[in-house]
């Protein structure tokens, strides 16, 4: 009882019953203008946007090989879209989500942002079969899914340009993404020609899937190795200056924390 009487009374600012009213005037302004301990708890983490970039490349690579006619016919998607919208949609999407955790804006929007266009994807030619929506060829006229590239394009743009600040693979993987996106946008076209926009596009998508494999790769190789073991100097990405300058810990916009971690060839 003597425990939860001094409790109270310390939550309520009493002493035995009375304010605590010797404490000095200045002590008590001390106290109101102080600036709070901070305490920074670290849980480390993967890098999400290695999985989300393994999510979009292997999505990605399956689609645009298809949209470029390398294999299959018009019901292909039907067998390839539940992998396309599981890794390359709600992996993703997820690795996104963990981009807050990370503290990686890049990989929270581009992530969550094509997460969710794959999942979308995935479920809409699943509705397909059970002929909830009627088919539609990828290659005609196509005003509903072209502006879904509108935002894609403009986010993904903006993406590739931050990307810039990291290094060149990344920055190729976004920049090759937005411009495919940005032919992709001739879906609202009519005629023959759509058939040969939308395969422009998909080799551009091809080769931003094959630049997320090759940064995916490095996350993988440098974690397992070190940056700088012999074997990672055979998987450049190269980074930019402000990227390797860059503090492995930084304090945020007002507020303490902890920045994305990249592993760093140290100085030498």
């Amino acid at each position: 009882m003597a425990t939860n009487e001094a409790l109270n009374a310390a939550t309520n600012g009493y002493t035995n019953g009375h304010a605590d009213t010797e404490r000095h005037p200045k002590e008590k302004e001390d106290v109101a203008t102080a600036r709070p301990t901070v305490q920074i708890f670290l849980q480390p983490i993967a890098p999400p946007a290695a999985l989300g970039l393994a999510g979009f490349a292997g999505s990605t690579f399956i689609t645009s090989a298809w949209i470029c006619a390398w294999y299959g016919n018009a019901h292909s998607p039907t067998i390839f879209f539940p992998f396309i919208g599981i890794f390359g949609g709600v992996a993703q999407f997820i690795a996104g989500l963990f981009g807050f955790k990370a503290r990686d804006t890049l990989v929270t929007v581009i992530n969550t942002m094509w997460g969710s266009f794959w999942i979308a994807i995935g479920i809409l030619y699943a509705f397909v079969p059970a002929g909830i929506v009627p088919p539609h060829s990828i290659y005609t006229h196509f005003p509903e899914l072209a502006v879904w590239f509108v935002p894609l394009t403009l986010f993904t743009w903006s993406g590739a340009i931050a990307a810039t600040a990291r290094d060149l693979v990344l920055s190729a993987c976004l920049f090759s993404l937005a411009i495919g996106c940005t032919i992709a946008c001739g879906l609202f076209a009519y005629g023959e020609g759509v058939r040969s926009v939308i395969k422009a596009a998909a080799y551009f998508w091809m080769f931003s899937s094959l630049c997320a494999w090759w940064r995916v790769t490095v996350y993988l190789i440098e974690e397992a190795y070190g940056p700088n073991h012999f074997i990672t100097k055979f998987f450049p990405i190269c980074r930019t200056p402000i990227e390797k300058a860059g503090p492995s810990v930084s304090s945020g916009y007002g507020e303490p924390g902890v920045k994305r971690g990249v592993p760093r060839p140290e100085e030498r």
